[in-house]
C-alpha cells in the first residue's frame, strides 16, 4: 500500500489511496476527449463481441444484436423528427428496448430523461413542458393522468413487457395480457406508435445517424431519489464527459466482477445505479445484464436464487427481505456459491444484520458482501468496501467503504469548514462524473453544487483510513425550545442496542407538549408474548429517560411485523409513510399496554389521545 502523510483533513490527505494501485487515480481522470457515451460504449461492446449484452425472460441479446438494436432506434427517431439536443422523456421500468433507446438518443445528440417512477402528473406537466417526444410503459399509462395524450407530445411509443420477450413466452404473455383486458388498443392515431411500428420507422430513414460531438452536451437525466422540501423531482443533468468520467471512475476502482460474469437489475432506470453500475459499466466491462423489471419480495428472492447473479445492488430492505426469506425457508443448504459482488447501497444496514447476513452468504460458499454508497447527482457510485479489506465492527453502522480513485470527499460544518477525522458534519463530494445541474433548476442546483462540490445533504464521517460512514440526513435533527439537538438516527441506534429489537426508526410527532414528542417504530426480534411485550416496553422506556434530555419523551410506539416498511418506488424504509401514520400506537401506562391515536388540532400539531 501507498505510504500517505496525514494533515488531518480527508479532502486533502485522500487516505484512500493508499489501498489502490500506484496511478489508479490519474488513469480514472485520463477519460478520452470528446467522445459520446455510446462511442465509448460501442467500442467495448465489439471488444467483448461474444459474451451476450443482454437476458431477458428467456432472450440472449448478444453484443451485436444490442449495437444493432441501438443503430435501429436511432434511425427511428431520425425518422420520428427527434432533433440534436431534444430531450425525450421516458416513464416506466428498465427494459431492453429502453437500454437501446438511451444509447441511440445519446448517438443523435439528443438526451434520454427516465422520469422518477412516483411522479405526479402535476409534476410530470412541468417537467415535460419542453418535450416533443416521449417513451411510457404501457400499464402505468393511467398513473399519471394520461399526461402522454396531452397536445404537446408529437409522437409516443408505447412499451410493454412483452416487447422484449422470446417466442413462444411473448405469444403466451400477449394472449394472457388480451383475456384478463379484453380491449381493443386504446392507443390509435397517427400520434402514437407501438415497439414494432416504431422500429418500422427505421427503414425509411437514410441519411446521418451520429451526431457530432458537442462539449457539455446532456446525455442523460436520472431522477434523484430524494424530493426537495416542497416536493419537486430533481432531475440530474449527467452530460457525456460526466459519465464516462464515471465509466472511468468505477473500473480503475478494482471492482471484483469479470469479463463473463453476470449482473441482475430490477431498478427502473430512473436509478443513476441501474442505469451506471448495473448496464452501462457491465457493457463496458464485459458482464451480461440480466434484465428483470418484477419488484417484490418474492420476486427479488427468485431472482437472485434462480438466475444467479454474480453482481446485484440492492437496498438494506430488498436485502433484508431476501435474507428473511431465506430464514422462513429454512434453507440451512441453500447455494449462494455465485454470489461474487453483491452489495449492500440505499440505506445500508446496522453490524448487527450484517453479520448475520454475511454469515449466511459465506457458509452458502458466496464471497462476503459488501456495503456501497452513491449519488444521482454523481451518476453513481461514489464509495465501496472492497472485499479484500477485513470488515469493521467498531461503530453501529457498516461503513460504506472508501472513496473510489476520481473522487473526493470531505465532511464540512454548516459554515463550510471541513472538519477533521472521526467527525460529524455533511459530506461533500466533488469529482468529474459530477452533474451538470438539475433540470430546469437554477436555482436548486446553486444551492446543491457549490464551487464544484456536490452537497449530499448526509450526515457522515471519515476515519484517519479514509472509510466513510453515513449516519443518516442531516435534517433528521430535533430540537427543544432551549437548544437541545438530537439526531433521530442516534435515538433509534440507541433502541437498537437491545437484544430484544430487531429494528427501529424514530421520527417526531408535532404535538401541543412543551416537550419534544417522539415515536419509535420497532421490529421485535422474534415473536415476544404480551407480558414480554409489556416487560420490553418498560426497558425501553427506562432507556430513553435515561438518554433523552428532561425536555425530550418517547411518547409512544408502533410494532411492525417482520421488516419495516419500505417504498415500493425507492425501496428504502418509508420514512415518508411512517410519518403520516397517527394510529395503530402503543404505550405502557401505570403498568398496562394502552392504545394510543394521535389528531390532527387546530393549530397544525396533534393531540395524543389514550384509549381504555
Amino acid at each position: 500500500m501507498q505510504e500517505l502523510k496525514l494533515t488531518g483533513f480527508p479532502s486533502i490527505d485522500k487516505p484512500w489511496l493508499k489501498y489502490y494501485k500506484e496511478g489508479a487515480e490519474e488513469r480514472a481522470l485520463n477519460i478520452p476527449e470528446n467522445k459520446t457515451v455510446w462511442d465509448v460504449i460501442e467500442e467495448k461492446l465489439y471488444e467483448h463481441i461474444n459474451i451476450p449484452a443482454i437476458e431477458y425472460f428467456g432472450r440472449v441479446i448478444s453484443r451485436k444484436e444490442f449495437i444493432d438494436l441501438v443503430y435501429t432506434w436511432a434511425k427511428a427517431f431520425k425518422a420520428m423528427g427527434v432533433e440534436e439536443d431534444e430531450i425525450v422523456a421516458y416513464y416506466g421500468p428498465f427494459f431492453p428496448d429502453v437500454g437501446a433507446m438511451a444509447f441511440a438518443l445519446n448517438m443523435i445528440g439528443a438526451c434520454a430523461y427516465f422520469l422518477k417512477l412516483a411522479i405526479s402528473p402535476k409534476a410530470l406537466a412541468e417537467e415535460t413542458k419542453n418535450c416533443r417526444f416521449a417513451i411510457c410503459f404501457e400499464d402505468m399509462w393511467k398513473n399519471v393522468a394520461n399526461e402522454f395524450s396531452k397536445d404537446r407530445f408529437k409522437n409516443v411509443i408505447i412499451i410493454n413487457a412483452i416487447d422484449g420477450m422470446a417466442t413462444p413466452k411473448k405469444q403466451i404473455a400477449f394472449l394472457l395480457k388480451k383475456l384478463k383486458f379484453k380491449s381493443k388498443n386504446q392507443f390509435n392515431g397517427e400520434k402514437y406508435f407501438s415497439v414494432r411500428e416504431a422500429k418500422k420507422l427505421a427503414k425509411t430513414y437514410t441519411g446521418v445517424v451520429k451526431a457530432q460531438f458537442a462539449p457539455d452536451r446532456p446525455a442523460f437525466i436520472t431522477s434523484s431519489s430524494g424530493t426537495t422540501v416542497n416536493g419537486v423531482v430533481k432531475g440530474c443533468v449527467a452530460t457525456n464527459e460526466s459519465i464516462v468520467s464515471q465509466i472511468f471512475i468505477n473500473v480503475n476502482s478494482e471492482a471484483k466482477c469479470s469479463p463473463g460474469d453476470t449482473c441482475m437489475t430490477n431498478f427502473p432506470p430512473t436509478a443513476s445505479t441501474s442505469l451506471d453500475c448495473l448496464f452501462i459499466i457491465p457493457l463496458f466491462e464485459g458482464l451480461t445484464t440480466i434484465f428483470d423489471p418484477r419488484v417484490s419480495e418474492n420476486d427479488f428472492y427468485n431472482q437472485l436464487t434462480r438466475k444467479k447473479p454474480n453482481l446485484v445492488i440492492a437496498t438494506g430492505s430488498m436485502w433484508e427481505a431476501f435474507f428473511n426469506t431465506i430464514s422462513q425457508k429454512n434453507h440451512k443448504n441453500i447455494d449462494l456459491s455465485h454470489s461474487k459482488s453483491w452489495i449492500i447501497g440505499g440505506e445500508g444496514t446496522d453490524i448487527q444484520k450484517f453479520r448475520k447476513w454475511n454469515n449466511i452468504v459465506l457458509k452458502s460458499n458466496g464471497d462476503k458482501l459488501t456495503c456501497g454508497y452513491g449519488s444521482s447527482e454523481l451518476f453513481s457510485a461514489i464509495c465501496r468496501w472492497m472485499s479484500f479489506i477485513e470488515n469493521d465492527y467498531s461503530k453501529p453502522i457498516m461503513s460504506v467503504g472508501i472513496p473510489y480513485v476520481g473522487i473526493t470527499v470531505g465532511i464540512f460544518d454548516k459554515n463550510g469548514n471541513e472538519k477533521k477525522y472521526n467527525q460529524r458534519g455533511e459530506l461533500w463530494i466533488k469529482s468529474k462524473s459530477a452533474m451538470k445541474c438539475y433540470y430546469n433548476k437554477p436555482e436548486l442546483t446553486s444551492q446543491t453544487k457549490i464551487d464544484g462540490w456536490i452537497h449530499t445533504g448526509d450526515l457522515a464521517e471519515i476515519d484517519e483510513n479514509g472509510f466513510v460512514y453515513i449516519w443518516g440526513r442531516v435534517k433528521d435533527t430535533v430540537e427543544d425550545n432551549v437548544g437541545n439537538k438530537l439526531y433521530l438516527f442516534d435515538i433509534a441506534y440507541k433502541i437498537k442496542e437491545k437484544d430484544f429489537i430487531d429494528d427501529a426508526i424514530v421520527l417526531q410527532m408535532k404535538t401541543n407538549k412543551e416537550t419534544v414528542s417522539l415515536v419509535a417504530h420497532i421490529v421485535w426480534d422474534g415473536n415476544p408474548s404480551v407480558e414480554e411485550q409489556k416487560k420490553h416496553f418498560k426497558e425501553l422506556n427506562a432507556l430513553m429517560e435515561d438518554y433523552l434530555p428532561s425536555t425530550f419523551e418517547m411518547a409512544a410506539y408502533s410494532v411492525h411485523n417482520i421488516m419495516l416498511p419500505y417504498s415500493p418506488t425507492t425501496l428504502k424504509k418509508d420514512k415518508n409513510r411512517l410519518s403520516k401514520q397517527t394510529d395503530g400506537y402503543i404505550q405502557v401506562i401505570d403498568g398496562e399496554i394502552k392504545n394510543i391515536n394521535f389528531v390532527m388540532g387546530d393549530n397544525d400539531k396533534y393531540k395524543m389521545i389514550i384509549k381504555d
